[in-house]
């Protein structure tokens, strides 16, 4: 394993910049997860790192050695495609050992390290097997299996699991952490699911538009984002937001039916936005925001409840089976110690 650095790194095609000075400590052992929307910079980073895209300033450095001018099969790097990239026509075992096969190693050496990464994706039945002949998950397990024989410093994932249902994605997203606690490797895992990386990750960057919007822990994300931006994407249902007004140091939020006194406030801005997590709204007998149930999803263990409120849809969640109805009046108050609070003009965190 070892330490990855990334110091103000730019990338420019053409005129174009799509990141913009990124600077990122991976630290040895660490499971980071770059996440955010589709065009934000993740997997441009990713293959920057794997050398697979030229940077056009900065350096990166993997294990203390500056790796910009090195070919990808000098940085002690694997990477795990989305899109598998397995050899039709060589069965399992062959796929595994082919980098090694390469690289000219002992026949003794290859088979100690492709049967001790059968093992522990569970493919020692497989090994005779051509990819056509496996499952979506069995061929990602392939895969990685012959990122894991070659024993490098760094493991790169490239939306793995982005190919595969549902079900799959949830088993699969448990192996690869397994799978990293096993190696303790250092591991650098891009996606656009943001549950994937809430439950994958130590740490979680979120990128947008080239630039780092939040780096932290999955909670840390979760219980204060930075800005608008980490909030709405951090969080599954996604976070309330309401307009407000500051009048005279306090909050109003604007309900249809007059406005709702949310509390005190010390910023100086005039128009803010608050925000508040589904599962942190709770039935009010009176001075809550009012609203009529549009939907009710219930999920077994929770349930979601989409109401229309001050023109717009709010999602609350709550453990359990509510007694309500569609079409049921009612009123959410918020819980003062789960508020948070951005600027309409910035977006920022206040």
């Amino acid at each position: 394993m070892a330490e990855v650095k990334l110091e103000n790194v730019h990338k420019r095609f053409g005129g174009a910049e799509v990141i913009h000075g990124i600077d990122l400590t991976i630290r040895n052992g660490e499971f980071v997860v770059l996440v955010g929307p589709s065009g934000c910079g993740k997997s441009t980073l990713l293959r920057m790192i794997a050398g697979l895209e030229d940077i056009s300033d900065g350096t990166i450095s993997i294990g203390g050695r500056v790796v910009n001018d090195l070919e990808p099969r000098e940085r002690d790097i694997a990477m795990v495609f989305q899109s598998y990239a397995l050899y039709p026509h060589m069965n399992v075992e062959r796929n595994m050992s082919f980098s090694m096969t390469l690289r000219k190693e002992r026949p003794e050496k290859i088979r100690q390290a492709v049967e001790g990464a059968a093992a522990s994706l569970e493919l020692r039945p497989y090994l005779e097997r051509l990819p056509k002949a496996l499952s979506g998950g069995q061929r990602q397990r392939v895969a990685m299996g012959r990122a894991i024989v070659r024993r490098p410093k760094v493991f790169l994932f490239d939306e793995p699991l982005s190919n595969l249902d549902a079900q799959l994605r949830v088993q699969m997203r448990t192996e690869v952490r397994k799978l990293h606690q096993r190696l303790e490797g250092t591991s650098v895992y891009v996606t656009h699911d943001q549950v994937e990386a809430m439950t994958m990750a130590d740490r979680i960057v979120v990128l947008d538009k080239g630039r780092i919007a939040q780096s932290g822990t999955p909670l840390e994300l979760y219980d204060r984002p930075a800005n608008r931006f980490v909030a709405e994407f951090i969080g599954s249902p996604a976070i309330n937001l309401f307009p407000c007004d500051v009048k005279g140091g306090r909050v109003f939020l604007a309900s249809g039916n007059g406005a709702v006194d949310i509390g005190p406030t010390t910023t100086a801005e005039e128009r803010i936005e608050l925000g508040v997590r589904p599962e942190h709204l709770k039935p009010v007998e009176s001075g809550g925001l009012p609203g009529t149930v549009q939907v009710i999803e219930n999920l077994g263990a929770e349930t979601y409840v989409i109401l229309n409120a001050a023109g717009r849809d709010v999602c609350w969640r709550i453990a359990g089976r509510p007694q309500v109805s569609v079409g049921d009046r009612m009123q959410l108050g918020f819980d003062p110690a789960h508020m948070h609070f951005f600027s309409t003009a910035s977006g920022a965190r206040l």
